[in-house]
């Protein structure tokens, strides 16, 4: 036996590494060529990167010295008229015109001044840059009035607006009242006109500066990068190596990668998951044996019961069972005892599966010996051998109950002895329902020497028993309802007419069509006895 498993674990082996390579060899194909490698994309993100940053710190620069030359403009400017707000007041007030046609000379010397006017309470200019214009009006514009109607005289007020000579230039104009020296009335007002024209071109010179940083810090960007990229995915080519082999079937392979960052993690992690599609493989094709040792347990276990239709001397037995997992634990069985008696029995081995079958097939042994080997054949009895027989052998969590009932043709008596199975369902012709009988009996397995009763009753023409496991009555549905008892009751009400066998389809229809999609939770059998004549 060991050496047929070899052999077809073997064969097995060879049909999935044959079919694995034949999958890489027609689905895997040429490996695609790569057209933009995760060298230049990571070569192109440090790229992206420092051109991100560069572009930032330019315009932070920009706007910062931007600011800080404005605030020194403003103040240069709020010191200069001033000065001339000051030598205004008292060249005015002493009628002094030399002093201050020097004042307004000096002040046209520096080149950052556009223009200054010095006019009365009336408009009139005093002093200019322009000798020609002094004595005429001031243009009567908006900032000329609101020069006129400013009176602050600790700090000058200041206007802006675009730059008519420069395109793209502002001029901020300063303007300060001039106070008489001792009777402190307004007497003249003081215009002077900023250009930002040095704003801009040191801002122009930060960035030409901020350029030639840039240029370099890209060079050197995009050398490192690419050493950095090649570096980096040297590794990852070996990955990508690797995965290629593995693809082929070849679970031996291992990739080489001796670096202790994430890269060196995800090679052992591959190498891991390697040696375990190993063993899942092995899994796989031992499983695949087991899969194809329980189908053939279970077509033997399907032997083990009677499927035939029995009908003889007045009485049609028919059974049918269906595991819940591969194979089960219940059982059902009907056999000839002598001329005038026929045998049936049903048994629920505890649990589902692999061990709940070989109970059961231990049920069936104990129950077939003794009704050969015992002379006296009562219920009572062959319970009471099947019990004593399986005690010692039971684990301590297993059990079984079991129903046996023998049928006597020439008294018309139904005799039978429970073991912890559940009530007798008799479906009684001459009355159109369905009764109950109780018999108390503990299942076997837990304890030897236990006496089991027994009853009788008078099964009429037409009558019929109905065995069942819990599998039947317990069977549920997606909503979690039970088929229950009821329900069973009034199918069998409705095909009391029909044979044995066409009730039992009607059960398994019946309880198959009310599970629906839900998983079975047990073994499901029924056995069904009717007594025709």
């Amino acid at each position: 036996m060991a050496a047929g498993d070899a052999k077809k674990k073997d064969s097995v082996a060879r049909a999935g590494g044959k079919k694995g390579k034949e999958k890489a060899g027609s689905g895997g194909g040429e490996r695609r060529k790569v057209r933009f490698g995760l060298r230049m994309k990571f070569s192109l993100a440090i790229i992206t990167l420092v051109s991100i940053v560069i572009v930032i710190m330019t315009l932070y620069f920009i706007r910062t010295e931007s600011a800080l030359l404005k605030a020194e403009i403003i103040k240069f400017a709020e010191r200069e008229i001033e000065h001339l707000t000051n030598t205004a007041q008292e060249s005015i007030s002493a009628k002094d015109e030399l002093s201050l046609i020097a004042a307004v000379r000096n002040v046209q010397k520096i080149t950052a001044i556009r223009y200054v006017y010095i006019f009365d309470t009336n408009g009139r200019i005093i002093q200019n840059f322009d000798p020609d214009k002094n004595g005429t009006e001031m243009d009567d514009d908006e900032i000329t009035r609101r020069a006129k109607e400013y009176s602050g005289t600790e700090r000058p007020m200041m206007l802006d607006f675009p730059d008519p000579v420069e395109k793209g230039g502002v001029i901020y104009d300063f303007s300060k009242p001039v106070l008489h020296t001792l009777f402190k009335n307004r007497i003249a007002t003081v215009r002077m006109g900023f250009s930002d024209r040095i704003i801009r071109d040191q801002i122009a010179q930060v960035t030409r500066n901020i350029m030639i940083i840039a240029v370099f810090f890209l060079a050197a960007a995009m050398v490192g990068s690419f050493a950095l990229a090649s570096f980096t995915i040297k590794p990852i080519r070996k990955l990508s190596e690797g995965a290629a082999v593995v693809s082929t079937g070849d679970l031996e392979y291992k990739i080489d990668i001796k670096s202790s960052d994430e890269l060196g993690l995800l090679a052992g992690d591959f190498n891991m998951m390697t040696e375990k599609l190993k063993k899942a493989k092995e899994m796989e094709i031992e499983s695949r044996i087991m899969e194809e040792q329980l189908e053939l347990a279970k077509e033997i276990q399907e032997g083990l019961n009677p499927m035939g239709f029995y009908e003889k001397g007045g009485i049609q037995i028919k059974g049918f069972t269906r595991a819940a997992k591969g194979v089960g634990g219940d059982y059902f069985d009907y056999i000839d005892i002598g001329e005038s008696r026929v045998g049936a029995l049903i048994s629920d081995v505890s649990g589902k599966g692999v061990p709940a079958s070989l109970v059961m097939v231990m049920i069936r042994t104990v129950f077939t010996n003794s009704i050969k080997n015992n002379r006296r054949v009562d219920c009572a009895t062959i319970v009471r051998s099947i019990n004593d027989a399986l005690s010692a052998d039971f684990a301590v969590d297993k059990f079984a109950t079991l129903f046996f009932m023998i049928y006597n043709r020439e008294t018309g008596e139904l005799s039978f002895s429970n073991a912890g199975h559940g009530p007798l369902f008799c479906y009684r012709a001459r009355l159109g329902k369905c009764t109950v009988t109780n018999l108390e009996g503990m299942p076997i397995g837990i304890t030897e020497d236990v006496e089991y009763p027994h009853a009788k009753v008078r099964l009429d023409p037409g009558d019929i028993v109905v065995l069942y496991t819990d599998g039947i009555s317990e069977m549920r549905n997606e909503n979690k309802e039970e088929y229950g008892r009821p329900r069973l009751q009034s199918l069998i009400m409705s095909c009391s007419g029909l044979n044995a066998q066409e009730i039992v389809d009607r059960i398994v229809e019946d309880v198959t069509a009310f599970q629906g999609n839900a998983p079975p939770h047990d073994d499901m059998t029924t056995l069904v006895l009717k007594r025709v004549s």
